[in-house]
This record gives structure tokens, sequence and C-alpha cells, in this order.
């Protein structure tokens, strides 16, 4: 079977990916592999669990007879999805590698673009997020170097898997453009079978911006769709996502609703741990805000034995998670003892997890504080053995010994020095971490966030922008060139503000935040209009462009501002991409 006839059969399942599952027949051409595996990925989508798995398995007997063929390939690609659902990311692990390996024999490039992308969600997953953002890289430069020869449904999963990594580490805006362009792709080609898996994902990020109206309106779209198709696997991500809309409007026992109704949807057609967990969780938190605290604890009950068998990296977080709950209904039950109990265990898992995100942060420094240690132990040693040789001559043995001793004392000053001087470095160099971008100078995102709440608690007026850059990272241009470009824009955009009442940060790689004490919208705008005009003067910057979106605080709370703002730069790129729109 070729990679075309692959494709070309895949494109016309994933338009209507049940009627694949009541065919008893495969077309000629198939291989028994890859007919096994579509039937298997819809038997899934549709959230027949029990048949998916007994799909793949059938399709593993043709696998082991060819594992380097195209279809074996494509069955361990979707196996591995399969096997996040399992919760088993090392099995998940060990199935694309096995993917990369048969793509690769058979130079399948664009294949191998999928199998980069669903590394990256198995990464995400796995906390493992350098190695998430190296296979997504990978992905987007293939792409970028040659667009027209990647099909659609690997453009999809792409952006799918982009969206899933930008939506954990909480850059919403971005996660919102490829969650966008996931949705057009899926619309353009009448792709459900991966529509509705980027529908879950875009809602989930509504929601995470807390731009709850957008999201509950996502959420019933889903919601709808499923049920008119059968699809009880969406029926129940349609419901919990309304629940958690109602949980956060303070509608308890309507969110209570919702979730029992997700819990009739879930037999079969979820499994993964992590989703059941937040389900009762969630369950857990409304029957507490109704002071019924049996039936809050029966749930989160529920979530700890889950928790006995998953096994995870992110076990320890869903515990945290689940014992925090715990304890606030002890408390809200005024059952102080288990409150204290229940809280002694959260520490516990606190500290734990504490000491992993220490570990990792010290590393490097341990490594050279490790290093150096090493290399004076390693100098004392050969002065002791000297001084050991020089007591069998006579006359010198003494005082080859007091060389030795002064050699030694004196590297331990230096040391002491050494690791002196560096801590004093590292506590500079960890303010600057913390708030500074080193590619441009401007402060961080981390930065903004915690001087927009000053700001916000001085009840100041004030006008803040979001601009996009668009042009720095045409592939034609080398890293350094891009990152010339990048400082070259920034000290720009800085000339057009004050020194002191406007903050100018670098928020994400071509995204950059503008925030204005005491000043209108217009003003800001004409201020990003003579930007625009200083970009148009620049020799180096004439293909360099930008889009953005303006907010004030005229306009009122809208709980989450920036997630607000993110949502407007979506808007303004996919309408008026160059403009800069004050709504």
């Amino acid at each position: 079977m070729t990679k075309q006839q692959m494709l070309e059969f895949e494109a016309q399942a994933i338009e209507d990916p049940i009627k694949i599952l009541t065919a008893d027949h495969k077309p000629d051409a198939m291989s028994r592999a890859f007919w096994l595996t579509m039937k298997a990925r819809a038997a899934f989508f549709k959230g027949d669990i029990q048949a998916a798995q007994k799909y793949y398995d059938n399709a593993k007997f043709y696998v082991k007879e060819h594992p380097l063929s195209l279809s074996s390939g494509y069955w361990y690609l979707y196996r591995a999805f399969f096997s996040i659902e399992q919760g088993e990311l090392p099995k998940a692990k060990q199935y694309i590698k096995q993917a990369r390996l048969s793509f690769t024999q058979q130079k399948a490039s664009d294949l191998l673009i999928r199998t980069d992308a669903m590394e990256a969600v198995i990464a995400v997953w796995r906390e493992e997020y350098s190695l998430a953002l190296k296979s997504l890289q990978t992905a987007q430069g293939y792409i970028s170097r040659n667009p027209e020869s990647v099909d659609d449904t690997t453009k999809l999963m792409v952006y799918d898997s982009l969206t899933a990594y930008y939506l954990t580490l909480q850059f919403y805006v971005k996660a919102l453009g490829y969650a966008y362009q996931a949705q057009d792709l899926a619309r353009e080609n009448g792709n459900l079978l991966d529509g509705l898996p980027v529908k879950y994902n875009l809602c989930l990020v509504l929601l995470r911006a807390n731009l709850i109206d957008k999201a509950e309106q996502c959420y019933h779209e889903m919601h709808d769709l499923a049920h008119t198709k059968n699809l009880p696997r969406y029926e129940f991500w349609g419901l919990s996502g309304l629940g958690k809309i109602a949980l956060n409007k303070k509608e308890f026992k309507e969110a209570i609703e919702y979730f029992k109704q997700a819990k009739l949807a879930q037999v079969n057609a979820i499994i993964n741990p992590a989703h059941l967990i937040v389900l009762n969780n969630n369950m857990a938190l409304a029957y507490s805000d109704i002071k019924d605290f049996d039936k809050a604890l029966a749930q989160l009950s529920f979530s700890k034995e889950l928790l006995k068998s998953y096994d995870n990296t992110l076990n320890n977080r869903y515990t945290r998670q689940t014992l925090k709950i715990e304890a606030d209904v002890y408390q809200a039950k005024q059952d102080l003892p288990q409150t204290i109990a229940t809280l002694r265990t959260y520490v516990k898992f606190l500290e734990e997890n504490d000491e992993v995100s220490k570990n990792r942060n010290q590393f490097k420094t341990n490594g050279l504080i490790e290093t150096q240690r090493q290399r004076v132990q390693l100098a004392s040693s050969a002065n002791t053995n000297s001084a050991q040789a020089g007591q069998s001559e006579d006359g010198t043995g003494s005082h080859d010994l007091l060389k030795a001793y002064i050699v030694i004392a004196l590297l331990v000053v230096t040391l002491m020095v050494v690791v002196a001087y560096y801590r004093r470095s590292k506590s500079n160099l960890t303010e600057v971490l913390n708030y500074k971008d080193f590619g441009t100078g401007l402060y961080n995102r981390r930065y903004f966030v915690e001087q927009f709440e000053v700001v916000s608690n001085r009840t100041i007026d004030y006008a803040m922008a979001l601009i996009e850059l668009d042009g720095i990272r045409d592939p034609e241009f080398q890293s350094r060139g891009r990152e010339e470009m990048l400082k070259l824009a920034a000290d720009l955009i800085l000339k057009q503000f004050r020194d002191d009442g406007d903050l100018v940060c670098r928020v994400s790689e071509e995204e950059f935040v503008i925030l204005c004490e005491g000043m209108k919208k217009a003003v800001l705008q004409k201020r990003l209009s003579a930007f625009k005009e200083a970009l148009r003067e620049q020799e180096k910057l004439n293909n360099v462009s930008f889009s953005g979106a303006l907010i004030c605080s005229e306009e009122g709370d809208f709980g989450n501002i920036f997630a607000e703002l993110e949502s407007r730069l979506v808007h303004v790129k996919r309408n008026a991409p160059g403009q800069v729109v004050a709504f």
C-alpha cells in the first residue's frame, strides 16, 4: 500500500468516521493493518474504548510481520495516542519511537511530522516541556520549508499539538491562535474525526483564559454536535465543560446536574484516570458549596482510589489538588482533626513537588560546585601523595609536607572566595532571569503580571496594547539575524514611550505588551502609528509589520483582562492583519 493510497483513504474516512465501523470488508488495495487502525480510530472517536482496543490488538499481528512498513508506522503512531488515553505514557513513548523508525525507513517525511506532533503531546503529558518544544519546532520547520507538500491533516495535527503545549504553559494568545487555525483546517476539509478533538482544545483554552461566555458557547456547540451524531466521548467533554462554566458562575446545582450527566456519558467512553479525577473533584467542589459535605467527600474518595493506580508523572499534581479540596471540605464541615490530618498529607506532597523543582533548578549549580570540589580534591590528593613520597628522602620530607599543606590551604581559601562570589552572582542573575528578557533587554511576562497588579490596585486610569510582530520568523533569516531584528524592533518601541509611566514588556516570542498609566486609547494608538512609521524607515525591518489590540481601564472589569486582550488580538489577526484596533 502506497502512502498516497493511505492518505487518500484517510481523507475520505475522516469526513464520516462512523461509516468505516459498519463496513465489513476492506478495499482490495488496502493493507489489513491500516484498515484495522482506521476502524480503531473511529471506535475511539465514537467512545467505544473496548472496540478500539480490539481493533488495535487484531492489527498487532500484521504489524509484527512487517514492523517497518508504512501501515505499521501508522498503527504505532495512533496506538501511541490510545496509550495516552489509557494513562500509559511510557508505552506511548515506546510506540512513537517505533513509528519514527518505520516512517524513516520508508522516507515518509510528512508522516514523520505527525510523529513529531504526537511526541510533543506525550512530552506535555510527561511534563517534559523542552522535549515537546524541540519536537514542535522540528515539525514547524519542515512545514515552513515545504508548505505545499504537507497535507492539511498533518498541519492540523501540528497546530493542535501547539495548542496543547501553549495552553499548558498558559500562553493563551498563542494557544488560541493555533486552536483557531486547526479549527479552520478541520472545517475546510470536513474533518470530523480530528475536528472535535480540536474543538475540545479550543473550548479548554477559552475556559482557562477566563473568557467564560465564549467558552460556554464553544462547549454548547460541541455537546450539540456530539449529541446529534451520538458520540458519547464528546458528549462527556461538552457536559463536563458546561459543568465547569456553571461552577465558575457559582450556579452549583446546575453544575452538579451537568457533572451527573457527564458521568453517565463517561461509561467506557473515558478511561484516562486524569479526566475522571478532575470530574470527581469538580463535583466535590459543587457539593461542598451547597453544604452537602458527605457527597463531596464521597466524590473525593473516588479520586483517591483512582490515584492509587495512576502511575504517571502528574500523580503528585492531581493528588495535591484532591487533598487541597478535601481539606477545604473538612474545614467547611468544621471537622478540625480531619482538616489538620489532610493538610499534613497535602504539605508532604507539596514539599515533594518543591524538592523536585528545586533539584531541577539547582542541577547546574550543584554540578559546578561538585566540579570545583573534585578539582580541589584532586589537587589535595596529588600534593598529599607528593608529601608521602618525599618522606623517604633525607631532610626533605617535612619541607615537602609543609608545602603541600600551604597549597591545600590556598586552594581552600580560593574555593571559599569562588563560592561566595558565585552565590552573590547567582543571586543577581536570578533577579535578572526572573524579570528580564535577554534577547531584547525588555522586562518579561512575569514582571508585567506583577506590575499590572500594582497598577490595578492604585486605581489609576490606563491604556494597554498587545502587539505581535510579523515577518521576523521568515525562514530566509538566520537565527542570529532574527535576534538582531527583534532587538532593533524593541528599541524602536521604547523610543515611542516614556521612561516613567509606560511599561514595555516582551511576553512571548514576537509579542509585546505596552501599559501606559494616565493615557487614553487614542493617544496610545497614535504612539503605535509612530512606531509603524519607524519600522518602515528601518531598512533592516522593511519586511516587518505588526498587528495590535487595545484596551483601557474605562471599559470595566473583564476578570482576566490580559486574556481578554489576547482574544482581541486573535480577532484582529484573523480579520484585520497588520492593523491596530481599539475595540
